[in-house]
């Protein structure tokens, strides 16, 4: 199975990502914006990685999803290719109508947006924009539901870094967010050490509503997620109060984002 991993002028996290495609047995190669669209179909599974494409100019995300090869990535994800977007990969997605995806919808609307990190504590605005941190995580959505997590069992815990300025998912469609809760669509959430969701800061880093921290489309093939799976692929990446750090031949957490990619293309080839 090959992975492409698209670039973008501004993109900096393509070489760890695709360190991590390949660390899973998959290959995979870096995709630049501006190569032929078309042969994207010869690749099967994607990976938007983090960064900050085209300096994040109007809103982070929108520039780079208007690009001829984002026009290709949709009929890749129509015949159910798996999409990995993560970070500013996620905010492409949803720049580009691939999240949250609704099926009945062909037009690409723009449902949500990920906007500036607006962090409360006991109902007050302590802090804004940029934030780079470990986080917990809890997956939220059924095991094989979501393209991203096929391979992880719900409920699990993952402790992965963050970093990024705009990662306050919101929307202003109505019945979206009950429509994605009901769905299986909310595939992680920003949780603390125990799992508990407490929606508010330091545990909701960024604002997000219901702290949430990814998404999936209806078919399950396509995952946004503001967390940095590749920077928490290998132990020796963990901070250094995780004892798993002293175990560096171990994996990490994040190796489970990439397993569970390799996994839903066995089982959907």
């Amino acid at each position: 199975m090959k992975i492409a991993v698209l670039q973008f002028p501004g993109t900096n996290c393509e070489f760890e990502t695709l360190v991590a495609v390949k660390a899973v047995g998959m290959e995979g190669e870096i995709f630049r914006w501006n190569r032929p669209a078309g042969e994207l179909s010869g690749f099967d599974g994607f990976v938007i990685p983090g960064g900050f494409s085209y300096q994040d100019r109007l809103r982070a995300g929108v520039i780079a999803s208007k690009e001829p090869v984002m026009s290709a990535l949709k009929e890749e994800a129509g015949i159910g290719k798996p999409i990995i977007g993560i970070c500013n990969g996620f905010q492409i997605l949803v720049e580009t109508g691939l999240l949250p995806g609704s099926i009945e919808k062909s037009s690409g609307n723009v449902d949500m947006a990920l906007a500036q990190n607006v962090m409360v504590s006991q109902g007050k605005i302590v802090r804004r924009g940029y934030y780079c941190d470990w986080v917990n995580l809890r997956h939220e959505a059924p095991s094989k539901r979501c393209s991203g997590s096929f391979a992880i069992e719900r409920g699990a815990l993952l402790k992965i870094p963050i970093a990024h300025g705009e990662g306050n998912l919101v929307t202003t469609t109505p019945g979206l967010m009950k429509k994605l809760n009901d769905e299986g669509q909310v595939v992680f959430r920003y949780c603390d050490k125990n799992g508990r969701i407490i929606d508010e800061f330091p545990f909701n880093v960024n604002g997000s509503t219901e702290s949430i921290a990814a998404i999936c489309n209806e078919p399950g093939n396509v995952l946004g997620m503001m967390p940095h799976p590749e920077r928490a692929f290998f132990a020796w990446q963990l901070p250094a109060f995780d004892p798993r750090k002293q175990r560096p031949d171990e994996p990490g957490p994040g190796r489970r984002v990439f397993e569970s990619m390799k996994r839903y293309i066995e089982v959907n080839a």
